[in-house]
C-alpha cells in the first residue's frame, strides 16, 4: 500500500502579502521523478489547470531549433538560429534554452540533418514564466503533487547542466526585473550605506547601466548577459572588483526567496541565518528560488585599465616563453594586494592580459601596481607590451574591455577549472609545476583563462563561499569551444580528455587547490570537497532541513549525491 503523507505549510503576512497556505501530498514510496512516458504523468487537464492557476504563464517548450527540422523548416529563421546558436544571447531570453552543448545532446539543434526528428531531450517539458511569488509557489506545489522534476532558470549561463532536466517543470525567473536603489540601507546593524535590490532576471549589463546612471557601482562579473541574483552570486561571484570589494556573495545584505516548502521569506544575517549563509556562496538551484537580492553599492569614479602581453616572438622561443609565464604569474601577489584584478589568456605561444582594473586610481598608481610584473619579466629577458587607458566610470571601462570581447566569444564550450593557492606561486619549484600543467592544457587544445585575485577582503558577515578563495592567487579555467560542424563524438572525446588527462595533471600540480563551482567540470571527481571545501557538512545539513523531500536538484549541487539519472534520464533517489 502506498503511504501518503501531507505537509501543510502556512505562510504568514510577509512583506505585506496576504497569508498563503500550501498543502503538498507526495507518495513516499516513489523513488523516481516521472517522465512523460511514465504512468502517472500529469494529464493534459492537469497542465491546463496549472496554467490557469498561474495566470496563463505556463509555456510548453518548443526548442529554438525546431525551425530547422521537418515541416517546420524556415530558411531565414534557421540561418539566424545557426549563426546565434553558439552565443549566449540566443538562449538567455528563451524560457527553456540552455548553453551547455554536452547536455543539449543534439536532441534539437540547427546543425543536425533536417529530417532528424526534433525532440525535447534534456529540455524542460514546461516552464512557468514566473513574475509573481505565487507562480513559484504553485510550481513547487505542482511538482510535489505530481512527482515532477523541478528546475530553475534565470539566464541559463550554466556550464554544468544545472538549469535544465529531462521531463522537468522549470521555474523561469528571467522576468523578475526589479532594480530598486536604496540610498541608505537600514536592515543591518553593520551596514547603513547605499544598496540596490535586484530581481533574478536583472542581467549584468542592466545593473551596470542603471548603477552608472546614478554614479554607482555594483559588484558583478564581466559577462553582460549573466543574471547577477541568479547562479552568479549564489555561487560566490568573482569579477573586476574582487580584490577591491570582495566576492559578490560578500556584498549581499538579504535574499528574498521561496523555499522548497513553499515559504516566502527574507533571509538576512539576523533572520533565517542558515539560509542566508548557504545562499551566499553555497551554490544555485538547491536551497531556494530567489525572488530578489539586496546588495551593497559603491560610489563610482575613475577606472584605470591596462593590457599586458608577450609571446614567443618576444621571448625567442617556446621554453623561454613558458619561463616568462612562470615569472609573470609568480609576480602577481603585490598586484592583487593593491586591489587589482588581472585577467589573462594563455595559448601555446602567447600571454595576453586584458582589462587589468584599478578602481579609483591614476596613472601613477597604475605604474606602481604593474612594476613588479615588469621587473619580473625583465629579469628573464623578455619585453612586456603595455597599453594603458583611463575611464571616467566603471561602465566605460566595462564597455571598453569586456562588452565586445565577451559577446563575440562563443558560450558553447567544454570547461574545467582550478583555484590555485597563493603559496604555490611563491616558490619557484611549485610555481614551475603549475606552469607546466597549464602548458599541457593549452597544448592539448584548450585555451587557459586565468584571473589573479585577492578575495580575502574584510567581510560584514560570514558566508558559504568556498574558503579556498580567501587564500588563492589564481583562478584558471580551461576552455574548448564546441564545434558543431564536427561529429559530436569528437567533442565528447575532448570532454573525456579534460576529465581523464588534463584536470588530473592540473590537480596534481596544485595540491590544496579546488574549483569554482560556477566554472568547473561537471564530471569533477570529489566535487563536494573541490567545490565546497570544509563548508560541505554544514551545507548538507541545511539542505536536509530546508528540502527533506529533495524538491530542488541540480548537477553537483549540495545533496545531489542522493540522486542519480537512470539510462532514460529519469531522476531517481539513491
Amino acid at each position: 500500500m502506498v503511504l501518503v503523507f501531507s505537509i501543510v505549510y502556512t505562510l504568514g503576512i510577509i512583506l505585506g502579502l496576504c497569508p498563503y497556505a500550501l498543502t503538498v501530498s507526495l507518495p513516499t514510496t516513489r523513488s523516481c521523478k516521472l517522465l512523460p512516458e511514465d504512468h502517472g504523468w500529469p494529464a493534459t487537464e492537469d497542465w491546463e489547470t496549472l496554467n490557469q492557476t498561474v495566470g496563463g504563464s505556463l509555456i510548453a517548450t518548443v526548442p529554438l531549433a525546431t525551425v530547422y527540422h521537418g515541416t517546420n523548416f524556415d530558411q531565414d529563421e534557421c540561418l539566424k538560429v545557426q549563426q546565434g546558436w553558439p552565443f549566449a544571447d540566443a538562449h538567455v531570453a528563451e524560457p527553456a534554452e540552455f548553453l551547455a552543448p554536452y547536455f543539449q545532446n543534439q536532441s534539437c539543434d540547427p546543425f543536425t540533418p533536417r529530417n532528424k526528428p526534433c525532440e525535447l531531450g534534456n529540455y524542460a517539458h514546461y516552464s512557468i514564466n514566473a513574475t509573481e511569488v505565487r507562480h513559484i509557489q504553485e510550481g513547487i506545489r505542482f511538482s510535489h503533487d505530481k512527482n515532477i522534476r523541478l528546475t530553475i532558470k534565470s539566464s541559463g549561463h550554466d556550464l554544468l547542466g544545472k538549469s535544465t532536466g529531462k521531463g522537468s517543470l522549470s521555474i523561469w525567473t528571467h522576468n523578475f526585473k526589479t532594480i530598486e536603489f536604496i540610498d541608505q540601507y537600514y536592515g543591518s546593524p553593520n551596514y547603513t550605506g547605499s544598496a540596490v535590490r535586484l530581481g533574478p532576471g536583472v542581467l549584468t549589463a542592466d545593473a551596470t547601466a542603471a548603477a552608472s546612471a546614478r554614479g554607482l557601482r555594483v559588484v558583478t562579473g564581466t559577462c553582460p548577459s549573466v543574471s547577477i541574483a541568479g547562479g552568479y552570486t549564489s555561487g560566490g561571484g568573482h569579477g573586476v572588483f574582487t580584490s577591491q570589494y570582495g566576492m559578490a556573495a560578500d556584498n549581499v545584505l538579504e535574499w528574498e526567496v521561496v523555499t522548497p516548502k513553499g515559504e516566502h521569506l527574507v533571509a538576512t544575517p539576523q533572520s533565517h541565518q542558515d539560509l542566508y549563509w548557504a545562499l551566499s556562496g553555497g551554490g544555485p538551484g538547491t536551497f531556494a528560488v530567489v525572488v530578489s537580492m539586496v546588495t551593497r553599492t559603491y560610489k563610482d569614479g575613475i577606472m584605470e585599465g591596462a593590457t599586458l602581453s608577450f609571446d614567443t616572438r618576444s621571448t625567442g622561443g617556446i621554453e623561454q616563453f613558458w619561463n616568462a609565464v612562470t615569472a609573470f604569474q609568480s609576480s602577481l601577489g603585490p598586484v592583487v594586494d593593491a586591489g587589482t584584478v588581472l585577467n589573462y589568456v594563455l595559448t601555446p605561444t602567447s600571454l595576453n592580459s586584458y582589462g587589468l582594473a584599478i578602481a579609483d586610481g591614476n596613472e601613477s598608481k597604475m605604474n606602481k601596481v604593474i612594476q613588479p610584473v615588469m621587473a619580473a619579466i625583465r629579469e628573464v629577458g623578455v619585453s612586456l607590451n603595455v597599453t594603458k587607458t583611463t575611464h571616467n566610470s566603471y561602465m566605460d571601462f566595462f564597455n571598453h574591455y569586456f562588452l565586445d570581447a565577451v559577446t563575440q566569444t562563443p558560450s558553447a564550450q567544454i570547461t574545467g577549472g582550478r583555484i590555485v593557492p597563493r603559496h604555490l606561486m611563491e616558490r619557484q619549484s611549485t610555481a614551475d609545476k603549475v606552469t607546466q600543467a597549464l602548458r599541457q592544457a593549452t597544448e592539448s587544445g584548450f585555451n587557459t583563462i586565468c584571473g589573479a585575485v585577492n578575495a580575502n577582503k574584510p567581510r560584514l558577515y560570514l558566508n558559504a563561499v568556498l574558503p579556498l578563495w580567501r587564500s588563492a592567487l589564481l583562478h584558471c579555467i580551461f576552455v574548448k569551444s564546441w564545434d558543431f560542424t564536427v561529429p559530436r563524438n569528437d567533442m565528447v572525446d575532448y570532454q573525456k580528455r579534460l576529465t581523464n588527462q588534463i584536470m588530473p595533471k592540473v590537480e596534481a600540480a596544485t595540491p590544496g587547490g579546488g574549483s569554482y563551482l560556477n566554472e568547473a567540470n561537471f564530471e569533477q571527481p570529489g566535487w563536494q570537497h573541490a567545490f565546497y571545501g570544509s563548508n560541505y557538512p554544514r551545507l548538507r545539513k541545511i539542505k536536509q532541513e530546508l528540502d527533506p523531500l529533495g524538491v530542488l536538484f541540480a548537477q553537483t549541487a549540495v545533496g545531489s549525491e542522493m540522486w542519480t539519472e537512470d539510462a532514460d534520464g529519469r531522476l531517481c533517489r539513491i
